[in-house]
């Protein structure tokens, strides 16, 4: 929790990926140019936040408001709230602040306050070693993966679980036989909630077992929340720190958000709620990912307050989730009387915000807490009822039976969760059907929403619905007997006499009618199937039209199924584009086309992948046929020539559209398996009729000033394609690009051996626009395109490095090309093997352990052109070996001290090999330069280095590791040498070795968490490493044997527990909805 905590490059990283993982479930608009933008010049952006961050300094840039929908009025008339579209440097930023210093703030908070708490590693042991039942073990927090906040599904129904099981505790002991799994386990995961402990109560139990119930919410939670209330809360955490004045100056810049307005009609920027004006916000943004987190750390001085107030008293149970608050009570009084000491508080820490009097429930509770609305007689609900009377009717009212509180119950969670844990793969027919009628219920059922929330009950039933549906597909078993039956009579019409070739033919004419037949009734049940399925989401999404996510989850059906249901969507459009639905339809249409446009991509994309299945290409298809047909225009007016003046928020995705398009074209026409004839012709005269002319890319950046590199970047990251070599259409993309360009630049730089002829002229003239640990990146340039390397001046160091690498003659082969010369012997050859990859990396390490070895910080200068294989690896030495060469005879070979794997002078600096490194002492440098040897046995492994395409652009090779942990998970090796690979390089590794030496980032000063390291193999120097190869090669040994003709063969041994871990058998808290 210091300033050097701030500028670790690995504190940036991890807030890189939380914020683009925020992006990434966002149901919200933001700028998808500027996103992309960001990611492809991820290096210089993190590093010019960490310079901004070292000077002590920062300067925000004004966030864009784009009014969300939100509940309609009393009337059913549509509204629009606050919501900001905040620029992704600052989100970045602030996330890594958040990162800094919210655990330790985090973990200050009251166990009673669910909301927006931050991500901690959270798991069960079924099974504990004194045979107990499951344990819930919470870790420390973690950042590596990316999460900012705990999942909404272990806030929210723990929250709601929580005050159920206190109304039950509240009136005698918890009969564990009553509560199902879910209340079982919440009752484990209590995290210090004292009211769950019988020595919290001092209250006599009550009669017949009756508690009250009462509930508020904060008015305008957010936007009224004063700076000064957040700063307050940060100094409960920085006033004994060396770095406050530090902290308090930073955070007091970044809070100074500036509105602008700009880009929004008058009329649209008026009916926002709560209204605002262009200039300083005094508020918290909605739209900042961690706007939660800073609203938490604005009420931790009244949070800790009423904590404190709490435990001496203990009359009350207090909840709150957010801006949502809970009281039980033994006594109906004493829970008013404490609902109107919090409200005293509020005002008494100066929060800025107040109790929303519309929001009680019971909602005649407003009365008595603010008596004075009494007397006003413009409020036509004013009771009758006045003093005791009315109290007593509000109480009767907010009785709970504590044993059964059937108000409280969680049935709809618990029907949640077991629906979200559901492996609809594994159901049969009936159980399939009977979990989508459960579905059903849920996405249609009129449910009060005190349990769970309806729009996220709807979205979830809504999503699980669309995932579920083309599962549902059975494939016609008497279509698929006949065309067996059509390939046996084509198969009998060979060679055959000209007799029977005319019998067989009559028969096959009559198999191929029958066919045809039996094909349209196997379409017109599944038309059925997916017609009744989206007219179930289309009524959800009438009845509750401000619920974007459920109009999201129309179009995700229609990618996912290929349905048509574009004409309901657009006649829904057209007929609300002039009446009181107007602006909210302006919002919705927009969405849509940032939806459409993802979407358009990743079925482009679909077309081509072999791995699918018939039935998803085809719905990817027909997806794009649909599309392309719509009536777009009703979501947004696209037409150039006759576009009314657009708000921002809808010419950015208007924008995005386009780019899918011109995109999505090139992909659909570079399809080889069962192209679709004309579709891409059909994308390309709908992006022409947006731009309104052609549909060229160097029409695509004219029109939005969008560089063509970060639409292809954006291409990429949204679909994941393309991720060793170029695709087919890439010269057209790549001549597009403007090589004066910054992102195109760095755009040019994805595939080193397609550099383009213009970039070698560009180098020509400046050579310095290449950093010295280029010299990776640019040899593979050289060897693909020698003459145009030729070109370039020798002057230049770098230059001149690798002109000298790749002419030096050397006494043994480089491992680049040992890699690619065992890739030619036969699978079982030893020298092909993973005990041989082992070997080559502990050659390596013991070369750094030798006296008169390199220094250590040369291991981070490793790369495969520094390591040299001898060449009696390749020769063998002997005919004798060459022609019978064994296990035994090959380890000899290689570990006799002439014929050892020696390093280069390691001129080769390659940033793709190595991580960023810093200040640190020896354990913690050393876990940053694991990455090098690692790469070096993945590449051997895999029989390649060829790297993913995206790490030659400068920080993807930092944020695309992911890649690598896919990989992994499909080689042949055993597990311990995986274990080994997953210790080098998965992101994990480098955050595991922080938590010892920086406890406070993970909120572990104490040492408090659990351990969550038990499956963490831990790497702490050479000498460990080495032991590790040693072992892993002894197991690997231990399992090679010699088979007819002394050919060597290796069994590959596996641990149960990381096979297991591989298939997800046991999957995390994470990843289960309790």
């Amino acid at each position: 929790m210091s300033t050097s905590d701030l500028l670790l490059p690995e504190t940036l990283l991890w807030s890189w990926r939380k914020v683009r993982r925020c992006y990434q479930g966002a149901d919200s608009m933001f700028d998808q140019a500027e996103l992309a933008a960001f990611e492809l010049n991820l290096e210089n952006e993190l590093e010019s936040i960490r310079s901004d961050f070292a000077l002590g300094q920062w300067s925000t840039k004004p966030i864009r408001l784009v009014p969300q929908p939100k509940k309609p009025n009393k009337e059913g008339l549509p509204r629009l709230r606050q919501y900001f579209e905040v620029p992704v440097r600052d989100q970045v930023a602030w996330t890594a602040v958040a990162t800094v210093l919210g655990p330790e703030i985090d973990r200050l908070m009251p166990a009673w306050s669910y909301g927006n708490r931050l991500y901690r590693a959270a798991w069960y042991e079924e099974e504990t070693s004194e045979g107990r039942g499951s344990k819930l073990n919470i870790g420390p927090y973690r950042h590596a993966g990316g999460h900012l906040y705990r999942h909404f599904k272990h806030s929210w129904p723990l929250y709601r679980r929580h005050i159920s099981l206190t109304a039950r505790k509240m009136v005698g002991s918890i009969d564990l036989a009553e509560l199902d799994e879910g209340d079982r386990r919440a009752l484990d995961q209590d995290e210090g909630l004292a009211y769950l402990d019988g020595s919290y109560w001092s209250g006599k139990k009550p009669k017949h077992d009756t508690i009250y119930a009462l509930s508020f919410d904060l008015m305008k939670f957010y936007p009224n929340i004063r700076h000064s209330a957040i700063m307050r809360g940060f100094e409960i955490l920085l006033n004994d720190s060396p770095d406050k004045n530090f902290f308090f100056k930073l955070l007091e810049d970044m809070l100074r958000f500036e509105v602008d307005e700009s880009g929004l009609t008058e009329e649209m920027g008026k009916v926002v709620e709560p209204s605002l004006e262009p200039g300083p916000f005094s508020g918290i943004p909605t739209g900042l990912f961690v706007g939660g987190l800073l609203a938490n750390i604005a009420m931790l001085p009244l949070d800790l307050k009423v904590e404190e107030l709490l435990r001496r008293e203990r009359e009350i149970a207090h909840f709150r989730f957010v801006d949502d608050h809970e009281i039980l009570s033994y006594d109906f009084k004493t829970a008013v009387e404490w609902i109107n000491k919090y409200r005293k508080l509020l005002k008494e820490f100066e929060i800025g915000v107040e109790v929303e009097p519309e929001k009680y429930s019971p909602p005649a509770l407003k009365w008595l807490i603010h008596s004075e609305l009494l007397d006003d007689f413009t409020l036509g609900d004013r009771p009758l009822e006045r003093g005791d009377e009315l109290v007593n009717l509000v109480a009767k009212v907010a009785e709970v039976n504590g044993r059964k509180p059937t108000e409280l119950m969680t049935r709809t969670l618990g029907q949640v969760s077991m629906l979200a844990a559901t492996d609809f793969d594994l159901l049969t027919d009936a159980g399939r059907n009977q979990r989508l009628e459960q579905l059903e219920w849920l996405l249609l059922a009129n449910i009060p929403e005190q349990e769970i929330r309806g729009d996220t009950r709807m979205a979830f039933a809504a999503a699980k619905i669309a995932s579920l549906t083309p599962a549902l597909f059975k494939p016609n078993e008497e279509l698929l007997k006949a065309h067996r039956q059509l390939q046996e009579l084509l198969h009998k019409q060979v060679g055959t006499d000209r007799q029977r070739r005319v019998s067989t033919a009559k028969d096959t004419r009559e198999l191929r009618k029958r066919i045809k037949k039996l094909e349209k009734g196997e379409q017109r049940e599944w038309d059925d199937l997916r017609a009744r399925h989206f007219g179930l989401l289309f009524e959800a999404f009438i009845s509750h039209p401000d619920k974007t996510r459920l109009f999201i989850r129309l179009i995700d059906y229609c990618r996912s199924t290929g349905h048509d249901g574009f004409k309901r969507i657009t006649d829904w459009m057209g007929a609300h584009k002039a009446d009181e639905f107007r602006l909210l339809k302006s919002y919705l249409g927009a969405m849509g086309l940032q939806v459409l446009s993802r979407h358009i991509l990743t079925a482009s994309v679909a077309l081509g992948q072999r791995d699918l299945l018939h039935r998803e290409r085809a719905c990817a298809r027909e997806f794009l046929n649909n599309v392309v047909k719509a009536k777009l225009d009703e979501f947004v007016p696209l037409s150039p020539d006759r576009s009314p003046a657009l708000h921002r928020f809808q010419l950015l995705p208007k924008r995005t559209l386009t780019a899918a398009l011109v995109l999505g074209a090139f992909e659909v026409e570079s399809v080889t398996i069962a192209p679709v004839l004309g579709l891409a012709a059909a994308m390309r005269k709908r992006a022409a009729r947006i731009l309104g002319g052609s549909s060229t890319l160097a029409d695509l950046q004219s029109a939005d000033g969008v560089s063509i590199g970060i639409w292809y970047h954006w291409l990429l990251s949204i679909t994941r394609a393309w991720t060793t070599d170029p695709p087919t259409y890439w010269p057209q993309i790549q001549q597009a690009h403007d090589i004066n360009d910054s992102y195109d630049w760095i755009s040019l730089r994805r595939y080193p051996a397609d550099f383009p002829v213009r970039g070698w002229d560009r180098l020509s003239e400046e050579p310095g626009m290449l950093k010295q640990d280029d010299a990776g990146w640019l040899i593979e340039a050289a060897r693909a395109a020698p003459q145009r390397f030729q070109l370039l001046s020798a002057e230049n160091s770098l230059v001149a490095m690798v002109r000298h690498k790749i002419d030096a003659v050397e006494n043994g082969l480089s491992l680049r090309d040992w890699v690619s010369f065992t890739q030619q012997l036969h699978p079982a050859d030893p020298r092909r093997s993973e005990w041989t990859a082992l070997e080559i990396s502990r050659q390596i390490l013991g070369r750094f352990a030798d006296v008169d070895g390199p220094d250590p910080d040369a291991i981070d200068r490793l790369q495969p052109e520094n390591v040299l294989i001898p060449n009696a690896w390749r020769n063998l030495g002997s005919a004798a070996l060459q022609n019978d060469i064994t296990w035994e005879s090959w380890q000899k070979l290689v570990r006799t001290p002439e014929n050892k794997v020696t390093l280069t002078k390691l001129e080769i600096e390659d940033y793709r090999y190595r991580e960023l490194l810093g200040e640190g002492d020896g354990r913690w440098a050393w876990a940053r330069r694991l990455r090098p040897v690692g790469q070096l046995l993945w590449g051997t492994l895999r029989g390649s280095f060829q790297l993913p395409s995206a790490w030659n652009i400068r920080g993807q090779e930092r944020d695309l590791i992911g890649a690598v942990a896919w990989d992994l998970e499909r080689l042949p090796i055993s597990s311990f040498t995986l274990s080994i690979l997953e210790a080098c390089l998965l992101p994990r590794s480098v955050e595991t070795a922080f938590l010892e030496q920086r406890p406070d980032l993970f909120g572990n000063q104490r040492r408090k968490s659990a351990d969550d390291t038990e499956f963490d193999r831990q790497i702490y120097d050479t000498e460990d490493f080495t032991l590790m190869i040693k072992e892993a090669q002894a197991t690997l040994a231990q399992n090679q044997m010699t088979v007819l003709n002394h050919q060597p063969r290796q069994l590959i041994p596996v641990q149960l527990h990381t096979a297991s871990r591989l298939v997800g058998a046991a999957a995390p808290l994470d990843e289960e909805l309790q």
